[in-house]
């Protein structure tokens, strides 16, 4: 084969490879993707809230776990702004347009949930329970910051 084939099939196959691949990376991101994800770690978020609240209950007696709850939380709490970009406000979403037309206020609430969180966590290595209820009080309080204003209200 030639010099000036084997450049022409060099070009061909990364013509190929660049446009099977440019879909592929697109499609990921589509707004009904991205609303699934950010669901499902709206749902995550929930079961470590869920799982901390059930020892300070009473409920179960795993202390030990609420640590490791609250980091989840935290590094699930650091997700959660960029789940809201531009195009994700329609579709089976229950989130507010607020968030986009008021993304300051947005931001502000989202962050105070991550302060929230990263105090979960001091107060969970605590291994105290008036401590931890405190913290998961707060924290509840910070979702709330986020949910009352920018999700639509359950039916």
């Amino acid at each position: 084969m030639g010099l000036i084939t084997k450049r022409v099939c060099a070009v061909v196959v990364a013509i190929v490879v660049l446009t099977l691949g440019l879909p592929l990376g697109h499609a990921a991101d589509e707004p009904p993707n991205i609303i699934k994800y950010r669901q499902n770690v709206m749902k995550a978020q929930g079961g470590h809230i869920s799982n901390i609240a059930a020892v300070v209950k009473g409920e179960v007696s795993l202390i030990g776990n609420v640590a490791a709850n609250a980091r989840a939380l935290a590094d699930l709490s650091r997700m959660v702004l960029p789940l809201f970009p531009d195009g994700t406000n329609t579709g089976k979403t229950n989130a507010l347009p607020e968030i986009w037309t008021d993304r300051a206020k947005f931001d502000q609430a989202a962050k105070a949930s991550q302060d929230a969180a990263d105090a979960m966590i001091v107060a969970a290595e605590t291994n105290d329970l008036d401590t931890i209820a405190a913290a998961l009080d707060k924290l509840g309080k910070s979702c709330g910051g986020c949910h009352k204003p920018f999700r639509k209200k359950k039916e």
